[in-house]
């Protein structure tokens, strides 16, 4: 069956989008163009807000264009490793926030955030304030969506594992906060990401996906996709798979090797 890949239009930075070899360009439109033409479902951006509001505009009437979806991008992704969910600054720059997803039609915005010092009572703090920002969205806008990492990747952040992203959740106890699990965060924290999903079903708001060693494309590591394509299927989800990731090989032939692995796995059409 064709799953519903979506790819980056940018990781570690703004300027490094998935395709940056086989697209004409790094411009948004010009990624956007080929992931139409190779079968993406849509794309996710982390830097989003270091856009400005045109950019924003042309990421989603591109994606309307090709009937494309926008998936997730980071809320204030320059204090990322700051505690402000924790004590509330977040809020701050929420109207931002929500005007860029409107711009770009995204889906939801990944909440990250460092904590105070007491685990269990910054949980309690995120949760409220997360409550709070949730209040203000209205009931077709974008989830709020607690993410757990790992140091590796995002050091001294207050989410590390699953069961503490889920008790935020629970916590803010709204329908506008969801979990953002990164199975890549996942199975680096030596978790079994089938078990995981399980844990997670009916909570999960978006999904971002990547293989080890390393964070690589599906089908280039050591995971099992199949068993997590089926967890994921009783979990019920059936939202984007959003490929937080850089292809093990690089330049365009790395690219075009990564988009024949994900065809194996069930991306549209592969060139």
């Amino acid at each position: 069956m064709n799953r519903r890949f979506a790819g980056h239009l940018g990781v570690r930075g703004p300027d490094a989008p998935l395709l940056q070899h086989m697209a004409a360009s790094h411009d948004p439109v010009d990624q956007i163009g080929l992931m139409a033409e190779l079968g993406f479902a849509g794309v996710f951006d982390n830097y989003l807000l270091l856009r400005d509001e045109a950019d924003q505009d042309r990421i989603g009437t591109e994606l309307r264009r090709h009937g494309m979806a926008m998936g997730s991008f980071v809320h204030d992704p320059l204090r990322w490793d700051q505690p402000a969910w924790v004590d509330g600054t977040a809020l701050s720059s929420l109207d931002r926030t929500l005007a860029a997803a409107a711009r770009s039609g995204a889906a939801s915005i990944t909440c990250i955030t460092a904590g105070r010092g007491d685990p269990a009572r910054d949980r309690r703090g995120m949760a409220d304030n997360l409550r709070r920002a949730a209040d203000g969205i209205a009931a077709d806008g974008p989830l709020l969506c607690v993410e757990a990492t790992h140091p590796v990747f995002a050091p001294g952040l207050l989410i590390e594992q699953v069961e503490d992203a889920l008790e935020v959740v629970r916590l803010a106890d709204h329908p506008k906060v969801r979990l953002a699990l990164d199975l890549g965060h996942v199975a680096l924290h030596g978790r079994d990401p089938v078990e995981i999903i399980g844990l997670a079903a009916g909570h999960i708001g978006n999904l971002q996906i990547a293989d080890l060693p390393g964070r690589i494309e599906p089908g280039a590591g050591k995971l099992d996709w199949p068993a997590i394509f089926a967890a994921l299927d009783r979990a019920g989800y059936a939202g984007l798979l959003e490929l937080e990731l850089e292809p093990q090989e690089t330049g365009e032939a790395g690219e075009r090797a990564m988009i024949a692995r994900l065809a194996g796995l069930g991306l549209g059409r592969a060139v």
